[in-house]
């Protein structure tokens, strides 16, 4: 057993404490909470979000309870879990990780924030919870081979929030060990298909995943115990091909993979970001108007051409389209919630400029990945001028990090219409000093309002 990398890493998460964490994860792990606040607070009034609050059971008076973010009441910390891991995915604007290859936070944070509220816990323990469950859930993404055709969120994400929860509940080596094994019972098989066509399903998983990473704690409370091999057996025949098992522990307390994520400034799939920016730097530098281009040219990498959908059949599919996307950048100026909103699936304009876009794979861009995202965009003009420019990683990435400025304005542009922009800038303001809370309950109560 002492051997096991997976008790070695369940002892790390056991020992996790603000005082250990060196000071540029400190810093980091703010901006990355604050960052899915914000997406999380955005989303908590989409329309299927509110259904999913309206049939979720609350608890009775007196029990505890946790905060939807964006919402007046509190509810059962299982409920809150689920609808705000929902909503943070719904918007296509959650942080991710290339060394995880999907969203950890998102995965997570609802979990925790929802344990941390029920016991009243400190902004030490919220942080120091967050960091071991991302570390956790990264680690086991890193170890697995995941099948093809699998979405990531919903499949290890489950193991981080388990252990980030039991971290805040003060758990042992060996008690972290048995519910690590217990929530790898409850990875999911999502269909990565969903996200690109735009079926809103996949804004689910990350509910789910905290749903089962709280659960999994409220399990081993309640005596129900798990075989040892489980998690292994999980991410080595099930949902993975294989598990190199001593990813678990390889740099523990040195290498921080929460210090290698990235932000989205725009609220769409991260592989439409590279060419995002590059045809934005092509607008920065020549004024022409849409009815001037005869063609535009993406060269790009592989998993950027995922998103090649000309007719995106739904709002949601427009996040995975770089055609479309590019025609709401030209006719309406920029890549914002506001102008996605604005943008219609149905609009001709629309459709004749996706027509004029075509992508091709190169596979020198490939190599590059994943540490770059290399994408060039060439505008052929009617009058037979080229315009052309290459990005090698987008706005965000780790490489091209956002400021902590951009990432503040970001949060306070999600949360103010929803809980008013001068409660936003106060949440944000005393995120920079979260640790100094003694209990996080009046700190996410700032988070509650009615507004959508």
């Amino acid at each position: 057993m002492h051997s096991d990398p997976l008790l070695k890493l369940c002892q790390f998460v056991s020992e996790t404490s603000w005082e250990k964490i060196p000071p540029s994860v400190r810093s980091h792990v703010r901006l990355t909470l604050l960052d899915t606040i914000g997406a999380i607070v955005a989303g908590s009034h989409q329309e299927e979000v509110s259904r999913l609050l309206a049939q979720l059971p609350t608890d009775g008076e007196g029990a505890q309870k946790a905060t939807c973010l964006g919402r007046e009441w509190r509810v059962a910390p299982l409920t809150a879990a689920m609808v705000n891991g929902t909503a943070g995915s719904s918007l296509e604007f959650e942080e991710g990780s290339s060394a995880a290859m999907g969203h950890p936070a998102i995965q997570l944070i609802p979990a925790i924030l929802a344990e941390c509220e029920k016991r009243k816990a400190s902004g030490e323990e919220l942080l120091a919870g967050l960091i071991a469950g991302y570390e956790s859930a990264v680690r086991v993404s890193r170890a697995s081979s995941l099948r093809k055709g699998l979405h990531p969120t919903g499949t290890w994400g489950t193991i981080g929030a388990a252990l980030g929860v039991g971290r805040i509940d003060g758990r042992g080596p060996e008690e972290l060990h048995q519910i690590a094994n217990i929530s790898a019972s409850f990875a999911i098989s999502p269909n990565v298909k969903n996200s690109f066509v735009g079926r809103n399903v996949s804004a689910t998983f990350a509910g789910v995943t905290n749903y089962f990473g709280l659960l999994s704690n409220i399990f081993y409370d309640c005596g129900i115990r798990s075989d040892e091999s489980n998690l292994k057996m999980t991410f080595s025949r099930f949902v993975s091909d294989r598990l190199q098992a001593e990813e678990l522990e390889t740099g523990l307390g040195e290498d921080y993979f929460i210090l290698s994520n990235y932000f989205k400034p725009y609220p769409s799939c991260r592989f439409t970001h590279s060419p995002i920016d590059a045809l934005k730097a092509i607008l920065q530098g020549d004024s022409f108007q849409p009815d001037e281009v005869e063609r535009i040219t993406v060269e790009t990498f592989q998993a950027a051409m995922h998103c090649e959908t000309k007719f995106p059949s739904n709002p949601e599919a427009v996040r995975f389209s770089i055609p479309h996307l590019f025609g709401i950048l030209l006719l309406h100026g920029d890549i914002t919630l506001q102008t996605m909103g604005r943008a219609c699936v149905g609009d001709h304009r629309l459709k004749a400029f996706a027509e004029k876009v075509e992508m091709k794979f190169v596979p020198q861009y490939e190599d590059l990945r994943p540490r770059h995202n290399p994408t060039k965009v060439t505008v052929r003009l009617k009058n037979g001028r080229e315009l052309t420019h290459e990005v090698m990683d987008s706005r965000g990435d780790l490489l091209n990090p956002l400021s902590e400025e951009a990432l503040v304005g970001k949060f306070i542009s999600l949360a103010g219409p929803v809980i008013g922009k001068g409660r936003a800038e106060v949440f944000a303001e005393r995120m920079s000093r979260l640790e100094m809370e003694a209990n996080i309950e009046p700190f996410i109560g700032l988070l509650r309002g009615s507004g959508g």
